[in-house]
């Protein structure tokens, strides 16, 4: 199984006046004033959609943040750039906290990607042979860019993962753990529940791996369990601009999964085009 893994494009269009009027007006000011704006661009994400369709994967992973701030024009563009994607290959995602940036953009993720996202309904389960993806949502209008697993959905993911041998790889925007394996912080931008869901997942050995985003710096680490660790995979964010002076560029996986076994190879964009990390999947350290 050949699995193609993006996240955090976070497509952005200049807000209308009348959409600063939230927490949007704080997100235009770190876009715009601050120069974040900057950090990521249209031009990568085509570059992105073309090296992911020729690498012809058997299904295709988002794990969220595909807007800055959740417009319809940010949905509608997104949707666009990613439909020779959805177009050709299974695809799967799940919002960021970017995609639920505000209460009244609540419900516009599903509205342009519900096709893809089992309609908001989470978790949930789409199986392929030999192995079995599993989304959690975990992503809220928040003021801050906190993220929280509901008791009830805590509860149908524990039920969703009891029973059958098939190893399930799971989608969940947020890091439960960092680079250095410690329960991922700080508390302004985490999942503040981290520990009930990895609570969850320990319990269940046929849980291979855990696949995320958020944080736009990739990195690859374990969550710790009785038995065989959980591998947890972050390619870093798939929308960055190439700024080689800052070291940073963005990146995507392809995924090998053969049972349990998860061979990983990583792509980096040079401003043009994305290709194999050289030396080898996350060598350059971000």
């Amino acid at each position: 199984m050949r699995v193609a893994h993006i996240t955090d494009l976070h497509v952005e269009v200049a807000p209308q006046i009348a959409q600063l009027l939230s927490k949007r007006l704080l997100g235009a000011v770190n876009l715009y004033l601050l120069g974040r704006s900057a950090h990521f661009t249209r031009a990568t994400v085509e570059a992105l959609v073309d090296a992911v369709v020729r690498a012809e994967p058997d299904v295709v992973v988002c794990t969220g943040d595909l807007t800055s701030t959740a417009t319809p024009q940010e949905f509608e563009l997104a949707a666009a750039l990613l439909a020779p994607i959805t177009e050709r290959f299974p695809f799967i995602v799940i919002p960021g906290n970017h995609d639920v940036y505000t209460g009244e953009s609540s419900g516009r993720f599903q509205a342009y990607f519900g096709e893809w996202s089992n309609n908001g309904a989470h978790p949930w389960a789409r199986a392929f042979p030999g192995v079995e993806f599993v989304a959690v949502d975990v992503s809220r209008p928040d003021t801050l860019s906190r993220g929280f697993t509901p008791k009830a959905q805590l509860s149908a993911l524990d039920s969703l993962l009891h029973g059958g041998d098939t190893p399930v790889v799971v989608l969940v925007h947020y890091p439960l753990r960092n680079r250095r394996g410690e329960p991922y912080g700080p508390f302004t931008r985490n999942l503040e529940n981290a520990a009930d869901l990895e609570r969850v997942l320990a319990r269940h050995p046929r849980v291979v791996a855990v696949l995320h985003g958020h944080e736009h710096h990739g990195y690859r680490t374990t969550i710790p369990r009785d038995g065989a660790p959980i591998v947890s995979l972050n390619p870093g964010a798939s929308g960055y601009a190439f700024l080689p002076e800052r070291r940073r560029t963005a990146h995507f996986n392809l995924y090998d999964i053969q049972g349990a076994s998860f061979g990983v190879e990583r792509f980096a964009y040079d401003g043009a085009a994305f290709s194999p990390e050289v030396g080898g999947a996350y060598t350059s350290g971000g």
